[in-house]
């Protein structure tokens, strides 16, 4: 498995946003590690990784699912928002971890910081077709105006210098025109969103899988306490434990 290791600079050092120069001194950012169901596996003796992961042994401490696939309705109850089956989720900002399973060509937004009144981590987790987005336009307006109520309402809760923000998921397969200005225009509309109301690019975590049934899709869970993220994925290719700026896309696109 590979962990990608963050740190924050020297003041003397030239401003580089996956330094986490955002964070204040002392604030722990996001970490991700990417791995095959296997290599997870392996690391914990045999154990199914779901079974470490989705903790559920107490309603209170339950790792909660942001499900792409949930019926609309009961998405509502739960307070995650959407526009309907199969267009995008958007969990509530809360002190739970959380999972989202089976990214294929979606991407995801994970942002957390420290509640100002509980000193502890809180974060939302989204999970969004592009295909469906980008090219409906009242579906793309819906997907941004929650997108920043929610930024806004976690910016408004946590301490200056604690919020941290990743993009994971997505796929730019070879001779796939659409798939490819797919990816590339929602990374830059997560990014611009972010950016816009936090003041810091979000890191895209992995690079997007590449060649068509080949690593499948990412399954995404997020240690809120830790603020460690383990993303899955069937193959894990060099490209994929790379990660970058969204301001670097038309350079890094290069290599993909």
């Amino acid at each position: 498995m590979k962990f990608f290791e963050r740190f924050t600079p020297k003041k003397e050092e030239q401003k580089n946003p996956l330094k986490s120069e955002h964070l204040r001194e002392g604030v722990r950012p996001i970490i991700a590690c990417i791995g095959t169901p296997e290599q997870f596996r392996d690391e914990l003796n045999g154990i199914e990784p779901e079974e470490v992961l989705l903790d559920s042994s107490s309603e209170e401490n339950s790792n909660r699912n942001i499900d792409w696939y949930g019926d609309p309705e009961e998405l509502n109850k739960q307070k995650i928002k959407n526009a309907g089956a199969y267009s995008y989720v958007m969990s509530s900002i809360d002190d739970l971890s959380k999972f989202s399973k089976s990214f294929k060509n979606c991407t995801g937004l994970i942002v957390t910081g420290t509640d100002k009144e509980t000193g502890k981590n809180i974060s939302f987790l989204t999970h969004q077709d592009p295909e469906y987005f980008l090219n409906f336009r009242k579906f793309k307006n819906k997907l941004t105006d929650d997108l920043r109520t929610q930024l806004e309402e976690l910016k408004k809760r946590c301490e200056g210098g604690t919020i941290d923000a990743v993009i994971v998921g997505g796929n730019y397969f070879e001779n796939k025109t659409k798939f490819q200005e797919n990816y590339i225009q929602s990374i830059e509309l997560l990014s611009k969103e972010v950016k816009n109301v936090l003041g810091f690019e979000p890191v895209v975590m992995t690079g997007p899988k590449t060649e068509m049934g080949k690593g499948g899709q990412d399954d995404v869970f997020f240690d809120n306490d830790n603020r460690r993220l383990y993303i899955m994925r069937r193959e894990v290719g060099k490209d994929a434990t790379k990660s970058y700026l969204p301001s670097d896309i038309e350079e890094k696109r290069r290599e993909w």
